[in-house]
């Protein structure tokens, strides 16, 4: 075998729109060898929380146009055997809509479980760091209990800064966001991950009302995944000045 394709190669990444934004947070170049392909792959689960997100926001954009033909089918049913409209619940089946709101939740935790992997590469810690897992029922239980019990001796401040950042950010939108990715299994998480149609008779004919849109944290879901993405580089900016804190 030819001794040049053995040596190792630059990767180029040729990004999606929606990654180039992560590649500005995470330059490879400013990191150690250790860290660097921890990362990479931060950059590409940020990138994809961009991603879900945008397509969040033209789900819902679109939601009318959406809903329309289920509507008109559901109406042309009613015409021909009328029941009485208040004994239902009116659930749109979008698949789009459901893995959206899926992938962004689920991104976020695996965007976790990839970060705090440098509190390990980075030397804060002197135990391995796998993600950000829960202890008992506190999310992100074991890291916290990692920075405080095994920091390094010349890390000790840094680990403190990461400590109280975890807590603060963890009250904020952390707990709030893994802990409804967890119930997206449950049973009633159809609804909550749906549109669902109002409806009233009128004139002899079904009506739509309105179309009520899946939220969380007292926000329609484009709006939450708005805001929550905007934590999370705000998040992600001190985390990474703090692992630089000597």
């Amino acid at each position: 075998m030819h001794k040049d394709s053995m040596a190792p190669k630059t990767p180029l990444i040729l990004c999606h729109d929606s990654t180039w934004p992560a590649f500005s947070i995470f330059n490879p170049n400013d990191w150690s060898v250790r860290s660097k392909p921890i990362i990479n792959l931060c950059a590409m689960n940020y990138g994809l929380l961009v991603y879900t997100s945008r397509l969040i926001e033209d789900i819902f954009r679109e939601a009318g146009r959406l809903c329309t033909l289920s509507f008109h089918n559901l109406r042309s049913q009613w015409a021909t055997s009328k029941w009485d409209i208040s004994r239902c619940t009116y659930i749109v089946d979008l698949p789009n809509l459901y893995l959206s709101i899926h992938s962004f939740l689920s991104a976020i935790k695996t965007f976790l479980d990839v970060l705090v992997q440098l509190t390990n590469t980075e030397g804060i810690v002197s135990s391995a760091v796998h993600g950000f897992h829960k202890k008992g029922n506190i999310i992100g239980g074991k890291l916290l209990q990692t920075l405080k019990n095994n920091a390094t001796k010349t890390k000790i401040h840094s680990a403190s800064l990461l400590y109280d950042l975890i807590i603060e950010h963890k009250k904020l939108w952390i707990d709030t966001a893994i802990c409804n990715r967890d119930l997206l299994i449950h049973p009633d998480s159809l609804v909550k991950l749906t549109f669902i149609l109002v409806l009233s008779e009128k004139e002899g004919n079904l009506n739509l009302k309105k179309i009520v849109k899946p939220s969380l944290d007292g926000d329609e879901f484009d709006r939450y995944a708005k805001k929550t993405l905007s934590r999370i580089k705000e998040f992600t900016g001190l985390f990474l000045s703090y692992i630089k804190v000597l």
